[in-house]
């Protein structure tokens, strides 16, 4: 997953959101980009937005400090929260197994 932007302030993610979509165009599951920390980020779902034509997530990762990733194309990209929430019930049971 390749960092494209870093953020830090509540004013500079809100001016950032504006410039995204509104409506996540696709859904990640979170064990997709366990990779990625963020303490602050309990969702089983990711959702991907579309920035300047290009798909993008965020993370807080630590206070007031947010890092916007591309999504790579050969990722798996869900329609809904619920497919995505299936897979990353899918690596949880898979990690409890190991």
């Amino acid at each position: 997953m390749q960092r494209i932007k870093t953020i830090t302030s509540y004013t500079g993610l809100a001016r950032w959101l504006a410039e995204t979509s509104t409506e996540p165009i696709a859904w990640l599951a979170r064990g997709q980009v366990d990779e990625i920390p963020s303490p602050y980020y309990a969702s089983p779902t990711v959702s991907i937005h579309d920035w300047n034509g290009r798909a993008v997530i965020y993370f807080e990762t630590r206070h007031r400090h947010y890092e916007v990733f591309e999504v790579p194309a050969e990722l798996l990209r869900f329609k809904s929260d619920e497919e995505a929430a299936d897979l990353h019930l899918l690596f949880c049971r898979a990690a409890a197994r190991h």
